[in-house]
Parts: C-alpha cells; sequence; structure tokens
C-alpha cells in the first residue's frame, strides 16, 4: 500500500535531482541583484545548450570509441549511426531553441549585459571541444585562432579549472571523428578491392571514372528530353548538368587526385544493398 513506502523510494524529483538544478540560475555566489525574468530567460536558454552539448559530445564519444578500430564490426554500424542520427536531431532542436533566445530584445538585454562582465559564449569549453572532436581546423577559425592556447589561457585567468584543460588537452590530441571517420571510408572495398592491394588504384579510378560516365550519359538523356517536351533551351540545361557532373568530379578528385574516402562513401551510396564491411 502507498502507506507502507519505503521513505528512500526513488522518486522523479530525487532522480532528476530538481532540487538542486532549479536552484542554478540564480548566478555566480554573491551575485546581485538575482536576475530579473530577461536574465533567467537568457539564463535558462544558455544552460540548456550546456546540457545539450554535454550528451553531443557524449554520443560523439561513443560513436568515435567505435569507428576508432583498424577493423570496424558490422554490427557496430546501426549503433553508429544511431549515435549521429541523435546529434542530428538535438543540433535541428538546438537551431530551434534560437527562437526562444530571439524573444529577448536588444534593450532587454542590455539592461543587464553589463553584470556579465566581460565573460562571452566563446568561453564555452564544450563548444571549444565538440568543435576539435568534429575536426574544425584552426584555419577555419576567425582569425585562424588556436583553441588550446585559449583554453590555457582561460585557466590561467581562472575561468575554466585545470581538470577542464587537461581532458580539452587530451582529446586535441587525439585524431578528431572526421579523421576516424575517413580512415574507415577509406578501407571500404570498393568492386573487391581495398586500399592495401595491388592495382587498387586503378580499380577505384575505373569505379570513379564510370560513375562520372554515367553521369555524363544520363545528363545527355535529360537534356534531350527538356528539350524535346520544351521545357528549356538546350545550353541553358546543359549548362546546369554539366555544373553537376563538374561538382561530383570537383568531390571525388580533390586537387584532381581521386580521394578514396569519398570515393568509397560513393560506393557505399551506389550499393546500400551490400554488407558495409
Amino acid at each position: 500500500m502507498a502507506g507502507n513506502e519505503p521513505a528512500s523510494r526513488m522518486t522523479y524529483g530525487g532522480y532528476l535531482r530538481i532540487d538542486d538544478l532549479l536552484t542554478l540560475q540564480g548566478g555566480p555566489q554573491g551575485y546581485s541583484p538575482a536576475p530579473c525574468n530577461n536574465e533567467l530567460h537568457f539564463i535558462i536558454v544558455h544552460q540548456s545548450f550546456e546540457l545539450w552539448f554535454k550528451l553531443v559530445l557524449r554520443e560523439l564519444k561513443e560513436a568515435y570509441h567505435l569507428l576508432s578500430v583498424s577493423s570496424v564490426d558490422e554490427q557496430s554500424i546501426p549503433q553508429i549511426v544511431h549515435h549521429f542520427e541523435r546529434v542530428t536531431t538535438i543540433m535541428n532542436l538546438m537551431t530551434h531553441q534560437w527562437d526562444v533566445m530571439q524573444s529577448l530584445a536588444p534593450q532587454e538585454f542590455l539592461a543587464f549585459r553589463d553584470k556579465l562582465g566581460t565573460s562571452s559564449g566563446f568561453e564555452s569549453w564544450q563548444m571549444r571541444e565538440l568543435e576539435v572532436i568534429l575536426g574544425l581546423d584552426n584555419s577555419q577559425r576567425m582569425g585562424g585562432m588556436d583553441p588550446l592556447a585559449h583554453m590555457r589561457k582561460l585557466v590561467g585567468e581562472g575561468k575554466v579549472s585545470q581538470e577542464v584543460f587537461d581532458n580539452f588537452e587530451q582529446v586535441s590530441s587525439q585524431p578528431s571523428l572526421n579523421d576516424v571517420l575517413t580512415d574507415w571510408l577509406g578501407r571500404t572495398p570498393i568492386n573487391g578491392s581495398i586500399s592495401s592491394d595491388t592495382g587498387d588504384d586503378e580499380v577505384i579510378s575505373q569505379f570513379v571514372e564510370g560513375h562520372l560516365d554515367a553521369m555524363k550519359l544520363h545528363g545527355e538523356t535529360v537534356i534531350s528530353h527538356i528539350v524535346a517536351i520544351g521545357h528549356g533551351d538546350e545550353e541553358p540545361v546543359r549548362a546546369r548538368i554539366e555544373a553537376g557532373i563538374e561538382g561530383a568530379r570537383t568531390f571525388l578528385m580533390p586537387d584532381g587526385e581521386i580521394n578514396r574516402s569519398r570515393a568509397g562513401l560513393l560506393f557505399i551510396e551506389s550499393y546500400r544493398e551490400l554488407p558495409l564491411l
């Protein structure tokens, strides 16, 4: 009976530590005055981002663990895909979360902005770790910013803990998820050939060129059909079709050399019914 339930039984609030959670929106210790409703809105939105970052990092690290081996178990692929799909769903949700943020008018934000001092979202170490794991190159960053040097600076200023920095330094020293995924794609058997086989380059070249030739042949059929039914003139239609073919060539052959990982991706997409290996 309900009256005889033990006092220590698990509860919703106890499991989620709701009491603790709801005390974390008042700003740092000694923060005064207490946040107004607009500042509370600002805090909750950003705390929500950080919680989602935590889950995204966990999902990506799980996928990384499964991919960063010399031979990926076929049975691991659905789990890897599941991790990526969950991350994609969370990313979509976070994108829409900005709609909530936009309900904070600029003048409402400026009313408490001075209280935040020099703090900035750029100091989010989880966001930086997410960028590193995904393989964002420093050259792609504004001003070529070095995230490890930036984190070291934040440690020196007491803005992040040594434990956080040590974890970030370890993640930075490892291959990125992009690296291990690219390596896995590069090991894809293509028409029975693997990268270590003699003659693999020729097999891959024939596969890629065959795909591009098939695109050209199909393109000619499409051009003829569109012109024949009067839906366009040949010149602009041909330019559009050929641009698509050239785009595929550029993707598969960056710098004029066939990229085996991208060829592996094409093979997987072309023969989805085959085991991935």
